[in-house]
């Protein structure tokens, strides 16, 4: 099992035996006592105390989960269950511009280990702290939270909120439609398909590795809303769907007159203008998949130059890749990368981009 519940200010859903493809008649029981609750919110002013997301009951027995802005920035869980409580808050300095944060609370109840972290989808930046014995969370109070109870917090700050049975990883994510068509020296072949040993065709030319390939589903809400890249845009044969932190890699004289390099990234999500690129409904959730290569060399997705999974230094930080997608592959099988390939592209860069590309 895995993704059980979804809300956002518009609607709700919530399923004992899942909500993806992945569900099944395995049910969740009234006890939570493994899983993840994960919300994104957009802050433009973290200077006064607040409450984001919340739920509480009376019966059988007192109990409250909440999640609130501390001043200045960084978040605040609270969770009481009976007599027992537990707290743990995260500071991430308000920098006065408003950013997607994704915050992420995983427990085990069970193994008496437990995680708060706050992530910044467009920047990869995490920040995270231990939670000391972590009390189960009850269905029926999840359950309210997704379909909105009458107890239930939910800020217009949050842009969704979802609940799974599993421990959600931090860190690189994928971002590539698992039916997307990547080049390979036999020809195009699904992305859900590559393993690691497999070869692909870089947007040089050159034929390379793949390390290994990592897929995962999430919430088709927020920074995971897929988004929907048209042909012939982008040199696309064909559309294709990412998400919107993928990133393209774009080339031609306006980059090198305006920009001074020869190739830039952009996120999918900067190019969004009802043309090239639209975002578009995927029901509750969304697989996407990813691969990762020697030198962060970018794919070519039916034509498009899409950048491959940046890891970083991660095989070094023995925490941040024990809390990642990649915790189950020994450090000493990845590659590091230190440094991104090609310059990345704020929201107005890429507005200026392709205007001029449209004009």
């Amino acid at each position: 099992m895995t993704w059980i519940g979804i809300t956002d200010r518009a609607a709700g859903r919530f399923s004992p035996t899942g909500l993806g493809d992945d569900s099944g008649p395995t049910k969740v029981g009234p006890l939570i006592e493994r899983g993840t609750l994960m919300f994104e919110i957009r802050i433009i002013d973290a200077s006064i105390p607040r409450d984001l997301l919340g739920i509480s009951s009376a019966a059988p027995w007192p109990r409250t989960l909440s999640f609130q802005i501390v001043p200045d920035g960084g978040i605040a869980l609270l969770h009481r269950h009976g007599s027992n409580i537990t707290q743990a808050a995260l500071r991430w300095p308000d920098d006065g511009r408003a950013q997607t944060t994704r915050v992420t609370y995983a427990w085990d109840a069970p193994d008496g280990w437990g995680r708060l972290a706050l992530e910044r989808p467009a920047s990869g930046d995490i920040r995270q702290r231990h939670v000391h014995l972590p009390r189960p969370l009850v269905a029926d109070d999840m359950r309210d939270l997704m379909l909105a109870g009458k107890a239930r917090t939910l800020a217009d700050e949050v842009l969704f909120a979802g609940i799974s049975t599993d421990i959600q990883p931090l860190g690189p994510t994928p971002s590539v439609h698992p039916a997307t068509p990547i080049a390979t020296p036999g020809g195009y072949r699904p992305a859900g398909s590559l393993r690691r040993g497999d070869t692909v065709i870089t947007d040089t030319g050159a034929i390379v590795p793949v390390l290994h390939a990592v897929s995962h589903t999430v919430p088709a809400r927020g920074s995971f809303a897929p988004i929907r890249l048209r042909a012939p845009h982008f040199g696309l044969q064909r559309d294709i769907v990412v998400a919107p932190e993928q990133r393209l890699v774009l080339r031609g004289s306006e980059v090198e007159y305006t920009f001074g390099q020869e190739a830039v990234v952009v996120a999918a999500k900067h190019l969004i203008n009802g043309k090239g690129a639209c975002r578009i409904s995927a029901g509750n959730t969304v697989e996407y998949m990813q691969v990762i290569l020697p030198g962060h060399e970018a794919l070519m997705a039916a034509g498009c130059a899409l950048e491959s999974l940046f890891i970083g230094r991660i095989r070094r930080d023995k925490a941040r890749l024990d809390a990642s997608i990649l915790s189950d592959v020994p450090s000493r099988l990845l590659p590091e990368h230190a440094h991104p390939a090609y310059h990345a592209l704020s929201a107005f860069e890429a507005t200026t981009l392709v205007d001029q590309r449209a004009a």
